[in-house]
């Protein structure tokens, strides 16, 4: 639905669109190398938070953790929007009418999403400093979206994938 719906918003000859999806596939490889990394951070905080029992590095870990998450999810959602406009108008004479990977990576994203918004309204609503079993039940709220974003991730570098191979196939 979304690949088609874009297909329509963008109409350029073959070579343009070629060259504009080659763009759009190495803007969205590098974003999604960068969001890894942040992904990974965010896990590794979220991990470490888990398992601090000092009070005083525990509530200065939760800060920096929320600092994480705003960052990764502006730029998460600056990554969406990329691929909605640059990516996906382009993509979709490769995909075809199958588009069940752009499916896939959407209810990832959508499902992984409840769980950063539980983290962020936990944290706002929370009075530092936080307790220990409070810093735990934070986290695994990121840890849960971290297990969606991380398969949304493995999930966009095999459409990429196919879409590099489908385009070369059918244009090269």
């Amino acid at each position: 639905m979304i690949v088609r719906e874009a297909a329509e918003r963008r109409r350029f000859p073959g070579d343009v669109r070629q060259l504009l999806l080659e763009e759009a596939i190495s803007r969205a490889r590098m974003d999604l190398g960068e969001l890894k990394d942040e992904l990974h951070l965010l896990y590794e905080q979220a991990v470490r938070l888990r398992t601090d029992s000092d009070a005083v590095q525990l509530n200065r870990r939760l800060r920096r953790l929320n600092r994480i998450v705003r960052q990764f999810v502006r730029h998460w959602n600056e990554h969406i929007r990329r691929e909605e406009d640059d990516l996906f108008p382009y993509a979709a004479p490769y995909l075809g009418e199958d588009p069940e990977l752009v499916a896939c990576m959407e209810q990832e994203h959508e499902l992984a999403q409840p769980f950063i918004q539980a983290f962020q309204r936990t944290f706002e609503r929370t009075a530092l400093p936080v307790r220990p079993e409070e810093a735990r039940r934070m986290a695994s709220f990121l840890l849960q979206a971290y297990a969606f974003l991380k398969n949304r991730c493995d999930e966009e570098e095999e459409m990429l994938a196919v879409l590099t191979d489908r385009s070369i196939r059918l244009d090269g």
